[in-house]
């Protein structure tokens, strides 16, 4: 009698269950802590986000709600990628329609189907699944891929808003106030005045910006990425790295566009001075210029402002934008 109820024991079934359980747990946890690493990137580095002027723990416990919030949306994921891929609508995802980041993964895909996959993977076989990592340095790898992504959208960004810290030290060489300069606490330099006034001056408008503020755009365009790029398959393509590279000539381009009025100015006010203390010697050009130069720059930068906001509006969008595309391919 014993034997025959060892035999209809459910301890074999329980352990199988509590093993089934703890994988999905952890594929899941696995899961969350990819999210999380691809929102950090962003956290660090970004405007507004990976300022000094946050404090840590905001930023912590903003990362960590919207890891909580993302990774349960992400059990459709496959279904997802497959209607991004399905270019045509067919029905049939084929490989000229798959990316180079995802081509291994649908060749396995394609062999796991077997014969019926031989014109391309359907829905019912386009399984996204996510497999934990057997390694530590498996695990590290993946991380610095989802890592870069967030990183370079924060630091595309970033580029572009530094231009206005090279148009501020332009100006302030120009108007003598380059010996006033001060601490940039929202980037831990030493910057002119004029600089740190346009960094948070293009800040300001583009947290005001219609019809959604750019650091919800930023955010929008990160969490697209997890539409099209599957949790442990992120890098930062050749395309992402050279469009940093053109993102820095920009940054020059945007810092002469702001400087340029002002450059124009204090030529014309160099050009007076060196007229007039040569036809009257008896003025003290160095004493009456220092106050001419001061007011001619706040009068012409007061008066650039609006074309500034303008500029700024204009170009940091199509950044994100083309940093969105370089990142999902």
């Amino acid at each position: 009698m014993e034997s025959l109820l060892d035999r209809l024991s459910f301890a074999p079934l329980h352990d199988q269950a509590a093993r089934a359980l703890l994988g999905a747990a952890l594929v899941q946890f696995y899961g969350f802590t990819l999210v999380l690493i691809r929102l950090s990137g962003l956290m660090i580095v970004g405007p507004i986000f990976g300022q000094p002027l946050v404090p840590p723990s905001l930023r912590v416990m903003l990362v960590l709600t919207m890891a909580f919030v993302i990774t349960p949306t992400l059990a459709n994921h496959g279904r997802i990628v497959f209607d991004k891929l399905d270019a045509n609508h067919d029905g049939v995802v084929t490989r000229n329609e798959v990316p180079d980041s995802l081509v291994e993964r649908y060749e396995k895909l394609r062999e796991a189907a077997g014969v019926a996959a031989a014109d391309g993977l359907t829905a019912a076989d386009f399984r996204m699944t996510l497999r934990p990592p057997r390694t530590i340095l498996e695990y590290a790898w993946v991380g610095v891929g989802e890592f870069g992504l967030g990183f370079v959208m924060g630091v595309g960004v970033l580029t572009i808003l530094s231009g206005l810290q090279i148009a501020g030290q332009i100006i302030d060489q120009q108007t003598g106030l380059s010996l006033g300069e001060i601490a940039n606490p929202g980037l831990n330099i030493t910057g002119s005045v004029t600089g740190q006034f346009l960094f948070l001056f293009a800040t300001t408008v583009l947290l005001v910006m219609q019809p959604t503020g750019y650091h919800l755009t930023m955010l929008s365009a990160l969490v697209e990425t997890f539409r099209s790029i599957p949790l442990g398959e992120a890098f930062v393509t050749a395309q992402a790295v050279d469009l940093l590279r053109d993102l820095v000539h920009q940054s020059l381009v945007l810092g002469i566009q702001v400087a340029a009025p002002l450059l124009a100015a204090m030529s014309l006010v160099a050009l007076t001075m060196g007229f007039l203390g040569h036809s009257v010697p008896q003025i003290n050009v160095l004493v009456v210029g220092f106050p001419v130069r001061a007011l001619m720059s706040l009068t012409v930068l007061m008066a650039s402002l609006s074309g500034v906001a303008r500029l700024v509006v204009d170009v940091v969008p199509r950044v994100i934008d083309a940093l969105h595309h370089a990142l999902a391919g």
